[in-house]
């Protein structure tokens, strides 16, 4: 599973390495039982309105899977980290929704077998 992290003005945000490698090792452990379905995940943040400050961290979590097309997520928040949260716990479960979906039908169990009687017969 390879992950992305992209910071919009990354220069210019200070922590903005700690906010990367957080985002890497939440991811990683909140897919770790999903590893073997994703191929990339990208996480993407961006401050809707500047400095001033408010409910404008939005953190947006695109997820390819292998072979089953593509999940994202946005979110927003008061901070990144609360953002980050709120993606990856929707973006796991449209994961696990969507690959529920794709599952193929239960098929139908066995009928038991009745097997027909069997004469022993007694040897005399």
């Amino acid at each position: 599973m390879h992950i992305i992290v992209e910071t919009q003005g990354a220069d210019t945000k200070p922590g903005t390495k700690q906010l990367g490698s957080a985002s890497e090792q939440r991811l990683r452990f909140a897919l770790r039982r999903l590893a073997a379905f994703v191929d990339t995940v990208r996480v993407s943040y961006r401050d809707a309105n500047g400095p001033r400050g408010g409910v404008d961290k939005q953190c947006q979590v695109q997820l390819h899977l292998r072979g089953r097309g593509n999940i994202v997520v946005k979110t927003t928040a008061s901070d990144w980290y609360a953002a980050l949260q709120a993606a990856i716990r929707r973006a796991v479960s449209r994961v696990v929704k969507h690959l529920q979906q794709s599952r193929p039908p239960h098929t139908q169990p066995l009928k038991r077998l009745e097997l027909a009687p069997v004469d022993l017969g007694t040897s005399s």
